[in-house]
């Protein structure tokens, strides 16, 4: 496929693109040599460096990782359940992970990294295993928009739990980042933490991606080839828990990125899971990356929530595709 050929090199190179305006570009303009420096011979002494190293080094590096997971679990999800509105967002999989999150804040002021990657797993779970419960009690695969709505009304529930354990633990001005979205506050330490988690969704989605492909066909041409379409599913929703537990841990419940993201690469490489994993995940990194530069550079020295910019567009295209009657 011709378009196949050209998609992946063009988007490397318009990341590669994107990740160095992310370091010079924000509310202050760094100067090339200190992007250089920064990059090749930090000097923790240097003013510019260190904006550089410290601050828009680990934010770039965790919107591209961020960009994948949430692109890469979308398509999963959209892969499995042959449910083309799907999102971890949207089925409300990262507000649970935010619940866990504000469990645990609410429980320490000041968690470790992996106190809240647990408490967005366990939220996250719960939310995935809702979903699994309910699917199976009632017929919701005849009609993508019900599991949706399933997705919406228990994203409302543990928005509104969320919001109600920080109004009564007074954890506004810590949770309003995890409720809006951002990159705004990585640290090299969150960094360390979530990478092996976030490598270890996106290796395991890529191998799994030809049987996911089988299960899109159909359960009776997965079933026919000698797979079981039960254990697909059992495992791509561990590289789903993986991905968006780890990713809201990170920056907060940001949906639509697995909505949006393998829509437009399909268009481009098929819809052979083996090329969809991989495209998706090159191509959620520029989309976060662009978005978070956006938010930086709208209204200056303030800054825009990356997730409302994401939401913006978001939105109008699931209301294309349900136009569009892709349901």
């Amino acid at each position: 496929m011709i378009k196949r050929k050209y998609f992946f090199p063009i988007v490397i190179i318009l990341l590669i693109a994107a990740m160095i305006l992310s370091l010079r570009y924000g509310s202050v303009t760094s100067k090339w040599s200190d992007v250089s420096q920064a990059l090749t011979n930090f000097d923790p002494n240097n003013q510019g460096e260190q904006l550089v190293g410290y601050l828009r080094l680990p934010r770039m590096l965790g919107a591209v990782l961020v960009g994948a997971a949430f692109a890469i679990s979308g398509a999963l999800i959209q892969g499995i359940t042959s449910n083309p509105i799907a999102d971890s967002g949207l089925l409300g999989i990262n507000s649970g992970a935010g619940l866990g999150l504000a469990i645990v804040f609410a429980i320490s002021s000041n968690p470790s990294p992996l106190a809240g990657i647990t408490g967005s797993f366990i939220g996250a779970s719960v939310s995935i295993l809702l979903i699994y419960l309910v699917s199976r009690r009632v017929s919701f695969g005849i009609s993508p928009v019900r599991i949706v709505l399933l997705g919406a009304a228990l994203s409302s529930f543990f928005a509104a739990v969320s919001q109600s354990i920080s109004l009564l633990f007074d954890l506004n001005q810590d949770m309003t980042f995890w409720f809006v979205g951002g990159t705004a506050n990585l640290t090299w330490n969150q960094l360390q933490t979530i990478f092996p988690l976030v490598l270890l969704g996106i290796i395991g989605a890529c191998l799994i991606s030809p049987q996911v492909t089988l299960l899109s066909l159909g359960d009776e041409t997965a079933v026919s080839l000698g797979k079981n379409p039960g254990r697909i599913r059992q495992l791509s929703m561990l590289f789903v828990l993986l991905l968006a537990g780890s990713s809201v841990a990170l920056v907060g419940t940001i949906s639509f990125i697995g909505l949006i993201v393998p829509h437009v690469v399909r268009f481009f490489v098929g819809h052979d899971y083996r090329y969809v994993i991989p495209a998706s995940g090159i191509f959620g990194a520029l989309f976060f990356v662009v978005a978070d530069i956006a938010s930086r550079l709208i209204a200056p020295p303030l800054e825009t929530p990356a997730g409302v910019i994401i939401t913006i567009i978001g939105v109008p295209f699931l209301l294309l595709q349900i136009r569009k009657g892709r349901l």
